[in-house]
């Protein structure tokens, strides 16, 4: 199942500007969101958290493999280590959450640093 990004985006704009992210204590006012895609190499659900390889983040960082909390542990179900995801990543200052998570088809492509 493909993730609509700019549907979700929007989506978690109006919840942030309504209040704040689900999940996040207070919210996350003034946080940025940016398309996130790569293979899950582990989950630990009691920790809300996933590592992920993923793949460059345009105008935020290089590809690499880290760990990331989740919003909402919901976004876990059905994904597990070895899929390939996509969602969104919503960043305020060193706080970061995926706060949206969905397998992608096997076969899609990688990005690469000179794609971004």
């Amino acid at each position: 199942m493909r993730v609509d990004l700019a549907r979700t985006i929007a989506a978690v704009a109006l919840v942030l500007v309504l209040g704040g992210a689900p999940g996040c204590s207070g919210g996350m006012p003034g946080g940025k969101l940016y398309p996130i895609r790569g293979e899950v190499v582990s989950i630990t659900a009691a920790r809300n958290e996933i590592v992920m390889q993923h793949e460059p983040i345009a105008g935020f960082m290089q590809g690499m493999t880290m760990p990331f909390p989740v919003a909402n542990r919901d976004l876990l179900e059905g994904i597990e280590p070895g899929d390939r995801v996509e969602g969104v990543l919503l960043v305020e200052g060193a706080r970061y959450a995926l706060v949206s998570l969905a397998g992608i088809p096997k076969g899609t492509p990688v990005a690469t640093e000179s794609d971004s």
